[in-house]
């Protein structure tokens, strides 16, 4: 067995992610972000937050309660 954190380990782990992603994106459930893996300014969650955030300002959501289901079907 490999000991924790190895390069081995870690990718096995992003080989196995990145596959479980895919056939989710492949079967319509999910889009994959792309992003610049060593970027200085822009996280991932940044990323995830601003589409989300442009996705429900088109929208123009009218009360928390629909804000949330726009959210929801983003």
């Amino acid at each position: 067995m490999y000991a924790s954190g190895t390069t081995v380990e870690w990718t096995m782990t992003f080989r196995l992610c990145k596959g479980y992603l895919t056939k989710k994106e492949s079967d319509g459930v999910l889009h994959q972000m792309t992003w610049h893996p060593q970027s200085p300014d822009l996280t991932p969650i940044e990323m995830v937050v601003d589409e989300l955030d442009r996705r429900v300002k088109d929208k123009q959501p009218t009360s928390p309660q629909h804000m949330w289901e726009l959210l929801q079907d983003s």
